[in-house]
């Protein structure tokens, strides 16, 4: 039972660590409380303490989804529970793999373990990232999002590296601790304490270093006004026919505003346009009477359809529309990585669950990261949950992305923690790629980030407000993290697996 008591503070201090609580410095230590739980249990119990502890995690982190399930899916509140039990479960599963790699590094030194543990939480974390779909939702590296020295390395390892800072620091932390209450004689284990020092205060180094060079390099960079529209919606009237016009009477109030603010692009939130996408109608409507009126270009989040007519079938997408002072419609993206049952049923054969969004059928996956040609360089458009992909915000850098805007919309969260932890895991890919990120949410938080992951501004859930503020345009040479990805994550997946495979042989 003891055990199982610091398994369940380790997932309960990670929590209070994620928004809204914002305690990230709990992150250096949260995990150790586990480490002496699992200290000298066989592959079995370590699994299970570290499924309890993930379970305790996730339980904290994720119990949004029963808010959104019920209230907007129209999901009875049981049946939303269990969907979220499921979803629980599964995410526990990595922490129970971790406590039985941590298991089978039981009697090897402490300064072999600062390695192979930190190594195997990424790629533990890289893997959910990636596994059916990919939910890589509260990374462990996200808890420093607000302590801008120590993520400047994402720029090398992607948050992924941050990730394992906080693990190794744990590690440390639970040898040297360990020692001490045990009372053993001979050398504390200082050398983890120290490397862990060491790296700790490395990255701190580069981080200030890297932050004064990337201020500097940015007022080099061409600038913008561009501004916000958050509508704040009601969800449960957004697609009622009867609401759809004073929809876009209130996003071109809020567009008006900034106009008046000098802001030469508007950006405006997923869907927020409550109605299928048709160019020819938007340029004739008030839309496109609203920029040509205000000379702003607006990019704005709609559903849209493509009919094929060899098959007399119709395509639907989660889009994102650029229209020019004109009202011309410039630039279109189509979402490309899509929510399960939020936006596709897979398996739709076999499971006989209907999707939560609403609209007409399944939408299609566009074609990937493709920038909207805009300044003489390119919009990368994330919508909802894309931002929590770094390969999607990186991809679009890499095809030209000027700047990163993020169209969402966080009504389906509510008032629950999730909208802050989203919000939160975008400043990382402003810093992953060295890029100004403007976020809209339908209600959010809606705001702007800058390349280092400063947040210049942002709005509360719920408000309906405009934000304006300036944007430079990125130029200059990529990030190592933009030109080639997730090597720190892959070496970490690689050495991980190398060391779990070798270890399972030995004991057999």
């Amino acid at each position: 039972m003891r055990k199982l008591v610091l398994a369940a503070v380790s997932g309960t201090a990670l929590v209070l660590a994620f928004p809204p609580f914002g305690l990230g410095f709990l992150a250096w230590f949260a995990l150790a409380p586990l480490f002496f739980a699992l200290e000298g249990e066989g592959r079995l119990r370590g699994f299970s303490l570290g499924f309890a502890s993930g379970f305790v995690f996730h339980l904290g982190s994720v119990y949004w989804v029963v808010h959104s399930m019920h209230n907007f899916g129209g999901v009875p509140v049981a049946a939303s529970i269990g969907v979220m039990l499921l979803l629980v479960l599964y995410l526990s599963l990595f922490w129970g793999a971790f406590g039985f790699v941590f298991s089978l590094a039981s009697g090897l030194d402490n300064t072999a373990r600062l390695l192979i543990l930190p190594s195997a939480w990424v790629a533990l974390e890289f893997l959910r990232g990636h596994l059916f779909t990919g939910f890589p939702w509260v990374l462990v590296g996200y808890t420093q999002a607000g302590y801008l020295p120590l993520i400047q390395v994402a720029d090398t390892t992607g948050v992924w590296g941050v990730s394992f800072a906080v693990v190794v620091v744990n590690t440390a932390g639970y040898s040297l601790a360990g020692h001490l209450l045990r009372k053993n004689e001979g050398r504390p284990p200082f050398l983890p304490a120290a490397l862990a020092a060491a790296l700790v205060l490395s990255m701190a180094s580069y981080g200030f270093v890297r932050m004064k060079a990337v201020d500097a390099e940015v007022e080099r960079w061409s600038g913008i006004k561009v501004g916000i529209a958050q509508g704040a919606i009601d969800q449960s009237v957004k697609w009622d026919v009867r609401y759809q016009e004073s929809t876009i009477d209130i996003y071109n109030g809020l567009t008006s505003l900034a106009s008046d603010r000098f802001a030469r692009l508007v950006v405006w939130p997923e869907t927020a346009i409550p109605f299928y996408y048709e160019p020819e109608q938007i340029r004739s409507g008030p839309v496109g009477e609203l920029a040509r009126k205000t000379g702003a270009y607006i990019l704005t989040g709609s559903p849209s359809y493509t009919y094929n007519p060899g098959s007399n079938s119709v395509e639907y997408f989660n889009s994102a529309f650029l229209l020019n002072s004109r009202g011309e419609t410039v630039g279109r993206y189509d979402k490309s990585h899509l929510v399960p049952f939020g936006e596709y049923v897979p398996l739709r054969s076999i499971l006989p669950v209907k999707k939560l969004t609403a609209g007409v059928g399944d939408f299609t996956e566009g074609p990937g990261p493709v920038p909207i040609p805009f300044e003489g360089g390119g919009i990368g458009v994330l919508v909802c949950f894309e931002s929590i992909f770094p390969e999607i915000a990186r991809g679009q850098v890499r095809a030209g992305a000027t700047v990163l805007a993020n169209l969402t919309n966080d009504a389906w969260f509510g008032y629950t923690s999730a909208p802050h932890q989203h919000f939160q895991m975008s400043v990382l890919r402003a810093v992953e790629n060295k890029t100004f990120l403007v976020r809209s949410a339908n209600t959010g938080i809606s705001g702007f980030v800058d390349p280092n992951g400063r947040v210049r501004s942002a709005t509360g859930l719920f408000e309906r407000t405009v934000l304006v503020d300036e944007v430079r345009m990125r130029s200059g040479e990529p990030t190592f993290y933009t030109a080639y990805g997730d090597l720190f994550a892959w070496g970490c997946s690689v050495f991980a697996g190398v060391f779990t495979g070798t270890r399972i042989r030995r004991r057999k």
